[in-house]
């Protein structure tokens, strides 16, 4: 690659770097932090870390509050936008945007009353952020988080638990898997034990997203060093670690500017016997400096194509839910009427395509694979009689061979003996058919209790927003539902008492069976005679053993005669016959109650229910005044209202500049150039710090 193409893309790399800092503060100005996770990086440590003085380190500048306890006492967002060409550094605060701070011992007293504002001028800490751009030519494109340091030991002025608070705080910023966390230790005490590192660790296990800071190194004792620590050897992160040294408090009551602090920082460890035969890049402000604009351009251009679809899957879960929180309430009547007419609508068309099952493009969005609707009715319409149809149902079996005898000796009369009597028929009959009747009453209140319960969960979707409406057209339906349940029930009783009252048929295989059962039982008892016959085939042989009478012995004749006893073949004939009723029946019933209970409920009341609604609320004018919805709903939609705001305008900004996103090849060489050599690709940053 020719050193013009090589400084094209480094170029490249550092304007794309100011694009996507900048596109996620502007996203985070817009309130986006509130609703999706945004890439950023949080300074850890505890109050005497040194996290100051790497900060002002950092920024090129000395504008930090300094003083006994913790300092920082409000997390610190600081954004750095490097101006090539600017004379002069300033500061903007968010507070006031239209002010700039050129004195920077200005924005230090700034810093602090800010602070003293939100915490009442205790030396408590809260969550709030004070929000801070600088713009200078000696700062790096970055945004910072500082937390206030992690306390073990409450001073005066400040709360018991202060330790609990600033832990809890830390953790709220760094356990967001897009937060880079910096951990800032000093080398005067042992990592195992830095209570920023610990805390990361647990944050973080993997080491993934943080990056060791170590301070103080010319502190250290005399005859011990860092630089197993430098180098991983003692807590490994994948990020690494980077020696730096700060301005001690000599420095700082000198007044020692941070450009010069920062030269000798970078004399200390060039001239260091141990520390300048480590890699460069992990020793010093600016190989920090390399490292952050580095990890922080890769962290967000890996993490914006999700956020880009979170904010688009919020968008749509948003709007779903402001539809179903439908719009404000209207104040004239005929909005009012107009808005409950549309509802009602709405609840109509959902039952009927329920009931009717047709396809509904929420439910599959649900994937809502429950049985319901038409489906359910016609589970329950089926089990009707279910039993007494199958084929190995008898209704004679009803009966003992007692109980039907019984019942031909009971209405035989004084006919001539042999002639089966219909009134025995009827006698055990009617009792059967009279036990259909609960079955198909049971069948039609199930049906009944499944589509009342259907309609009021639909009416609770529908009307959702007015819970006082939701009551009085529930009670409507409900008895819309009730009445063409008493309609139906009278249909199915008149369906049972017809089959009870008029004993008929004209089914053709009952008459042709009926009349062929004696000729056909003595056809089968030829064939069989000679198998002496028991049971049911035995009444069939009496023909049989009348023609063979005079050549058979007399036991044989009188086993015939007790074979063809003429009540037994009468209550066999009787039993096929109730048999073959009862199957015709309860076929009959099988569809007929069903097909009434379909027709005079299920349909009536789809077709009616609209109608008859909208007729009840014009007769009672009272409905409009009920139209009124709960204090919640209404904050719901604003608190939805304003996140989809914010969301929407987060999409157009990122529709803005297509450049934000990057081509993909001239992307693909950037980072091929920046995993070659690191050196390479931050050789602009070098130049802002004036290497």
């Amino acid at each position: 690659m020719s050193e013009q193409q090589d400084s094209s893309l480094q170029g490249q790399l550092f304007d794309n770097l100011r694009s996507l800092i900048t596109l996620i503060d502007q996203l985070r100005d817009l309130g986006v932090q509130e609703y999706i996770k945004l890439p950023r990086i949080a300074v850890l440590g505890s109050q005497s870390a040194g996290k100051s003085s790497l900060l002002e380190n950092i920024v090129g500048l000395d504008f930090l509050p300094r003083g006994e306890g913790i300092v920082t006492r409000r997390p610190l967002e600081m954004r750095l936008i490097h101006k090539p060409d600017a004379l002069k550094p300033w500061a903007v605060f968010d507070v006031c945007k239209d002010q700039k701070f050129f004195d920077f011992e200005k924005v230090r007293e700034y810093i602090v009353e800010l602070t003293d504002k939100a915490t009442g001028n205790s030396k408590d800490v809260v969550p709030d952020p004070i929000v801070m751009t600088v713009y200078s030519r000696d700062c790096p494109d970055l945004t910072v988080i500082d937390l206030p340091g992690i306390t073990r030991i409450a001073i005066k002025g400040q709360r018991e638990d202060i330790e609990k608070v600033t832990l809890e705080m830390a953790t709220h910023y760094c356990q967001d898997e897009r937060t880079i966390i910096l951990a800032v230790c000093p080398a005067n005490q042992d990592l195992s034990t830095s209570d920023g590192l610990q805390l990361a660790i647990k944050l973080d296990p993997t080491g993934s997203r943080t990056l060791g800071v170590i301070t103080k190194i010319d502190i250290m004792d005399q005859g011990t060093d860092c630089r197993k620590e430098l180098l991983g050897q003692i807590i490994p992160l994948k990020l690494g670690f980077v020696g730096v040294k700060n301005r001690n408090q000599k420095d700082i009551n000198e007044k020692v500017r941070v450009g010069i602090a920062l030269q000798r920082e970078t004399d200390f460890f060039a001239k260091h016997p141990l520390y300048s035969q480590m890699p460069p890049d992990i020793m010093g402000t600016k190989a920090l400096i390399q490292k952050l604009t580095t990890i922080l351009f890769k962290h967000i251009r890996a993490s914006l194509p999700q956020i880009i679809r979170e904010i688009d899957q919020k968008v749509q879960d948003c709007e779903v839910k402001l539809a179903q929180l439908g719009p404000g309430l209207p104040r004239d009547n005929k909005e009012k009427m107009q808005v409950i007419w549309n509802m009602l609508t709405e609840y109509t068309e959902n039952l009927n395509n329920k009931l009717r099952g047709k396809f509904d493009v929420k439910s599959a969005l649900q994937k809502d694979t429950q049985i319901s609707g038409g489906a359910q009715v016609k589970l329950y319409l089926n089990e009707l009689y279910n039993e007494q149809s199958g084929k190995n149902y008898r209704v004679s079996r009803e009966y003992t061979d007692r109980e039907i005898r019984e019942a031909i000796r009971l209405h035989q009369g004084d006919s001539i003996p042999g002639f089966p009597s219909f009134d025995s028929f009827l006698y055990l009959i009617m009792p059967q058919l009279e036990r259909l009747r609960d079955p198909a009453i049971d069948t039609l209140n199930e049906v009944f209790t499944y589509v009342d319960s259907l309609s009021n969960s639909i009416l609770k979707k529908v009307f959702y927003r007015f819970p006082t409406i939701l009551d009085a057209i529930s009670d409507i339906s409900s008895q819309v539902l009730t009445e063409q349940k008493n309609k139906t029930k009278v249909v199915v009783e008149n369906l049972i008492d017809a089959e009870l009252g008029y004993i008929f048929t004209n089914d053709q295989d009952y008459l042709t069976m009926n009349a062929s059962i004696i000729p056909q039982e003595d056809k089968e008892d030829q064939k069989t005679a000679a198998a002496a016959p028991t049971g049911d085939n035995a009444a069939g042989t009496a023909n049989t053993a009348n023609t063979s009478a005079n050549t058979a012995n007399k036991p044989a004749a009188q086993a015939n005669k007790q074979d063809t006893d003429p009540e037994k073949v009468l209550a066999q004939e009787l039993s096929r016959r109730l048999d073959a009723y009862y199957r015709i029946v309860i076929r009959n019933l099988r569809d007929s109650v069903p097909k009434a209970i379909g027709y005079f409920l299920v349909r009536a009341a789809q077709e009616q229910m609209q109608f008859q609604l909208y007729n009840e609320i014009m007769k009672s004018q009272s409905v409009m005044g009920l139209m009124s919805e709960p204090e919640y709903i209404t904050i719901e939609r604003d608190t939805i209202k304003k996140t989809l705001l914010v969301l929407r305008n987060a999409q157009k900004l990122l529709k803005q500049d297509p450049q934000q996103t990057f081509q993909r090849q001239t992307s693909e060489a950037v980072m091929d150039k920046v995993k070659k050599t690191a050196a390479e690709t931050i050789n602009k940053t070098k130049r802002f710090l004036g290497m």
